[in-house]
C-alpha cells in the first residue's frame, strides 16, 4: 500500500524529543516508499530544511495527517476536523500546576493542551498514546511506543565497577519543575553524606526557562559543590560519552509520559532508579529500582546498593537489555504502519 503521510508538529526544533521523532518516523515512511510533508506550527532557524509552515498545508482528501499532541496547538483540531484520515499520538502533557509559579506561558500551553485534548483526540480517525499510560488517560485504545533506533546510540555500554566511596549518578531530561532535580541533587547530597562521600551527580538538559535552571543551579551547587555538574547541549556523541562514563542513572521526575532516558540507560548498561511516575514502570518494567517512598533516604539507599552490588547491576543490565526488546524498532514501526493503516480502512468504511 502505498500512502501519503503528512506529519505535523507544534514546534520543530533541532533538541526537541518530539522534532526527533519526527524525523525518524519520515525515514520509516521514505523506507515504505510513503509519500509526504512535515509541517510545525513554530520553526526554528535550524530546521526551516526539514518542516514547513503547518499553514501551507493542504493535505488532499486521500491522504493522511498524522501528529504528535504534546501542548496545544493554534490550528490543529481545525485542521483535523476538516480531514477525515487522521492519526494522532498524544505525548505526554505536563499538568499545569507544575508550571505556572515557574513559567506562566508554559503554564498555560499546557493548560490549553489539555484542555484541548479531548476534542483533538476525538477529531481523530484514530486516536492514540506513546504509552499505556498516556492512550488510557486520553481516551485512547491503541500505543505507538516511542521509536528507539539502539544503532543511534552507538555501542552498547559494559558492566562497570564503581569506585569504592564514589560513582557518578545521571539525569538526562529537560530541567522542568516536575522533574524534580530537587529531589535528585538531595537524594544526592544523602548519598554522599551516609554511604558514597565521592559521589557525583551531572545533569544533562535544557532549561525551561533561564531562571529555573539558575534555581537548580544554585540549589545543586550549595547542597553538592564541586560534586554537582549541569551540561546542555550536548551533541549525540557527547551524550554517548556522557552516559558510557557514569554508574547509574536517577529519575525522581513525578509526571512522565515515557521517559526516553531510561531505555537509554539500559542501552548503555546503568542500572536505574527513579519514581513510578506515569510511564516510568510501564517503560522499566522489572529492569529498575522503582520506589514511591517519599523518604529520599530511601533513593539514596537504594542508589548505593545499585552502586555496590555488582551481583545486583550484572542482573538489572540483562533485564535492562531484554526490556529494550520490547522497544525495539520493528515493534514500534510494525505499531504504527498498523495504525496508519487502519486510519485508510477506517476512512474507506465510511
Amino acid at each position: 500500500m502505498s500512502l501519503v503521510v503528512h506529519q505535523v508538529i507544534g514546534g520543530a526544533g533541532p533538541y526537541d524529543a518530539i522534532t526527533n521523532q519526527a524525523l525518524r518516523f519520515r525515514r520509516l515512511f521514505d523506507r515504505w516508499g510513503w509519500g509526504g510533508t512535515d509541517a510545525a506550527v513554530h520553526i526554528d532557524p535550524r530546521m526551516t530544511s526539514k518542516f514547513v509552515p503547518m499553514r501551507s498545508l493542504v493535505p488532499h482528501p486521500d491522504e493522511v495527517i498524522f501528529t504528535q499532541y504534546s501542548a496545544y496547538t493554534p490550528g490543529l483540531r481545525d485542521l483535523l476536523e476538516d480531514h477525515g484520515r487522521s492519526l494522532v499520538l498524544c505525548q505526554n502533557i505536563t499538568p499545569p500546576e507544575w508550571f505556572w509559579q515557574y513559567d506562566p506561558l508554559t503554564a498555560l500551553q499546557c493548560y490549553l493542551g489539555r484542555r484541548d485534548a479531548e476534542r483533538v483526540m476525538g477529531a481523530a480517525t484514530v486516536p492514540a498514546g506513546a504509552s499505556r499510560y498516556t492512550a488510557e488517560e486520553f481516551g485512547a485504545d491503541t500505543v505507538i511506543p516511542i521509536l528507539f533506533e539502539a544503532e543511534r546510540y552507538g555501542r552498547r555500554g559494559e558492566l562497570r565497577e564503581p569506585a569504592p566511596a564514589g560513582g557518578e549518578v545521571l539525569f538526562v531530561g529537560r530541567l522542568c519543575p516536575h522533574k524534580r532535580h530537587d529531589s535528585l541533587v538531595r537524594a544526592v547530597a544523602l548519598l554522599r553524606a551516609r554511604h558514597r562521600p565521592d559521589a557525583t551527580l551531572r545533569i544533562i538538559g535544557e532549561p525551561v526557562n533561564d531562571h529555573y535552571g539558575a534555581m537548580v543551579q544554585e540549589l545543586g551547587e550549595r547542597l553538592l559543590g564541586d560534586a554537582f555538574t549541569w551540561e546542555r547541549g550536548l551533541t549525540q556523541e557527547e551524550l554517548a560519552d556522557r552516559y558510557r562514563g557514569a554508574d547509574a542513572l536517577c529519575c525522581m521526575s513525578e509526571h512522565e509520559g515515557f521517559c526516553v532516558p531510561i531505555l537509554e540507560a539500559f542501552h548503555y548498561g546503568l542500572p536505574v532508579v527513579g519514581r513510578p511516575s506515569g510511564g516510568v514502570a510501564e517503560v522499566a518494567g522489572d529492569a529498575a529500582l522503582l520506589t514511591a517512598d517519599e523518604d529520599l533516604g530511601v533513593v539514596a539507599a537504594l542508589l548505593d546498593t545499585v552502586l555496590g552490588d555488582r551481583e545486583l547491576r550484572a542482573e538489572l543490565l540483562e533485564r535492562g537489555r531484554r526490556r529494550l526488546v520490547a522497544y525495539d524498532e520493528t515493534t514500534t514501526a510494525g505499531a504504527l504502519r498498523t495504525a496508519i493503516e487502519r486510519v485508510v480502512a477506517v476512512a474507506d468504511a465510511h
